[in-house]
């Protein structure tokens, strides 16, 4: 039991370092390398060909080099440290009530890493093209849709395991009283 909340921990501490990094160096050095325009992998709704094309027309190299290499490096790390974490957490909130079948709610973070890994591919395939083709754009934008829907699903399943923690709490402690 307790390697899992300390595996909990390494992996909520990798995510936490990789979005710092993200944070202060790559992403506001990108985006100001792409005149202010948002990076794909931050565009919930998506994106289109002519989107797509515009961006990649004003980024610039040093931003794209950047992308391709730190930002793809953290963006790697980062989606394994939390999809670990969501795991782990969404695995210890429901295992007390469905026993080894919790493993199965812990599998909804690993679709959302899937999804991440088939986007990091994909924006990378956009950034080294030398032809861009719509079919190539609406890949990428649907896998950057999709990882955004695995990972709302994946932090619904862990609020309801909070949620239903904090009942069982509140019901045993009403049960305790005098």
């Amino acid at each position: 039991m307790r390697h899992l909340w300390i595996g909990l921990a390494g992996f909520a501490g990798v995510a936490v370092v990789c979005l710092v990094l993200m944070t202060v160096w790559t992403k506001p050095a990108i985006i100001a390398g792409a005149k202010g325009a948002p990076m794909f992998d931050l565009r919930t709704e998506g994106y289109d060909h002519a989107t797509a094309k515009a961006y990649l027309d004003d980024l610039s190299e040093p931003a794209r080099r950047l992308y391709l290499g730190a930002q793809r490096i953290l963006d790697t790390l980062f989606p394994i440290g939390l999809a670990g974490a969501l795991a782990l957490a969404i695995y210890l909130g429901l295992r007390r009530n469905f026993g080894r079948w919790a493993l199965v709610g812990a599998l909804l973070p690993s679709a959302y890493f899937y999804a991440d890994m088939l986007e990091n591919a994909a924006v990378a395939g956009l950034l080294r093209s030398p032809i861009l083709t719509p079919e190539d754009v609406e890949r990428a934008s649907t896998y950057t849709i999709l990882k955004f829907q695995l990972f709302q699903t994946s932090l619904l399943l862990l609020l309801l395991c909070i949620i239903g923690q904090i009942v069982r709490w509140s019901l045993n402690r009403f049960r305790g009283m005098p």
